[in-house]
């Protein structure tokens, strides 16, 4: 699923729902993997592994990991 260009607040929200139920990663436009689970990073392609970051599946961790970059 790719989601572009979207306002944040609420929709963090339902991004980090959507990932949670499908124990998906969230990979922003130039930057690491976002994981919410440690074993989840052995999922991701090599080039990602060592530069995921593993965050609390809430919309304000997501905030916070989007505003650090």
């Amino acid at each position: 699923m790719t989601a572009t260009h979207f306002a944040r607040g609420a929709m963090l929200g339902v991004l980090t729902g959507l990932a949670a139920a499908l124990k998906a990663s969230i990979v922003p436009r130039g930057g690491g993997a976002l994981i919410l689970h440690e074993k989840e990073r052995r999922h991701l392609p090599a080039e990602l592994q060592g530069n995921a970051v593993v965050i609390a599946p809430t919309e304000g961790a997501l905030q916070a990991a989007f505003d650090a970059r």
